[in-house]
């Protein structure tokens, strides 16, 4: 299918441009003075922006061409790179993270939605996870990468390496990506209103899933490497443990998709989704480094399993009510848990300690997972008619 490889690379270039800076964020605001809350609020100033972004954006997306906003929103993280590095005050990191979320709810969900439109009915899972698996490579490179770099040149260096990571996924998608073509005068068709989108059952298993998932990862990004720090971990073995939640959810992304495109969703969505979340009861408890980052690997092989059978879900879902729409309701939640667990996070971390975040966020991604299994459907969709796929 052409334009679906550059698409995959640039997304992967983005997002390790994305990655390379979670390592080292953390740090940097603490050399501004942010305590537990403050860290928590301006994490939170990314999800923000994209709660509100994903389901704007989405929308808009299925009337207008995908491209333009893929390459509005690169150009954005270009700028925000350089800004991070100028930074003078925390509330200058705060805002541009705001512009940060909003600039990826113009990147990747827009490159999901386009990839899912033109994916043929029953490869769903294998064609969507072989998107995501770009996707992680780029964020699981990032971080030890980051890390590395904030070692030996300082903090602001991670930053300069996400812009020039971003111009480059900018150039490629830019000449390489086909724009989304339509005959003369055709119009896209139009889409449900929102009350019959929000009466989906399905629609709200997937807000559950990526709701308390958004909630524990982030918080395990944000105070992970607070924690590691205490435990006297440097910025290169802190990246490598972040690194290797990415790699165990890039291997095994494929398999799981071609499972989800097998098997009923419940299962995978149930057992992958707690699974992922057991390792966070662990983490504060182990000392050696190795069984941190082996906890971390563990939590990716079994992410992969349970959201492999969401974005199945959510594409035959995308089918039938617009697949920016839906693509941006999945962002809307993801970004939720994303604002909610760093804020929440912060405050157990200031009550109780840099343990405290991942035994809070552990108990609400098990509630997330058992509830998203209630109501998603116990059988595969039966695969739907996609004109767009031919």
């Amino acid at each position: 299918m052409p334009g679906f490889w550059p698409l995959f690379l640039a997304v992967a270039v983005a997002l390790l441009g994305l990655g390379v800076i979670s390592p080292v964020l953390p740090l940097y605001m603490r050399a501004f003075g942010a305590g537990g809350l403050e860290l928590g609020l301006v994490f939170a100033a990314f999800a923000v922006a994209r709660f509100w972004g994903g389901p704007l954006f989405g929308r808009l997306s299925d009337r207008v061409a995908r491209k333009p906003l893929i390459l509005t929103g690169l150009g954005l993280y270009a700028l925000v790179s350089v800004a991070y590095a100028l930074a003078q005050s925390l509330w200058q990191i705060g805002l541009l993270r705001l512009v940060q979320g909003l600039a990826s709810t113009l990147v990747t969900p827009q490159a999901q939605a386009y990839v899912a439109e033109r994916t043929p009915p029953g490869r769903e899972g294998r064609t969507l996870n072989l998107f995501y698996t770009a996707q992680f490579v780029g964020m699981g490179l990032g971080p030890i990468l980051g890390g590395g770099l904030a070692e030996h040149f300082g903090l602001t260096a991670p930053f300069y390496a996400m812009g020039l990571l971003t111009v480059a996924a900018l150039w490629a998608v830019a000449f390489l990506v086909p724009m989304e073509g339509r005959a003369p005068g055709e119009r896209r068709r139009p889409r449900p209103p929102w009350r019959a989108v929000l009466a989906q059952r399905e629609l709200w298993a997937i807000v559950a899933y990526m709701g308390t998932r958004g909630f524990w990862r982030q918080a395990f990004n944000a105070f992970f490497p607070l924690l590691a720090a205490e435990k006297g971990l440097g910025e290169t073995m802190i990246g490598t443990v972040l690194t290797l939640y990415f790699v165990g959810e890039s291997v095994f992304q494929i398999p799981a998709g071609y499972l989800a495109d097998l098997l009923p969703p419940r299962p995978q969505v149930l057992l992958g989704g707690m699974l992922a979340t057991v390792p966070l009861f662990f983490v504060p408890v182990v000392a050696a480094p190795w069984a941190v980052a082996l906890l971390s690997l563990l939590m990716g092989v079994a992410s992969a399993f349970g959201r492999g059978s969401i974005i199945v879900v959510r594409t035959q879902l995308g089918r039938r009510f617009g697949m920016g729409t839906v693509t941006g309701v999945q962002d809307a939640a993801f970004a939720s848990g994303q604002s909610l667990g760093p804020t929440l996070a912060g405050a157990a971390y200031s009550l109780a300690g840099a343990e405290a975040p991942l035994f809070l966020s552990g108990s609400l991604g098990l509630l997330g997972a058992l509830l998203s299994a209630l109501l998603v459907a116990p059988l595969p969709a039966k695969p739907k008619t996609c004109p767009r796929c031919n």
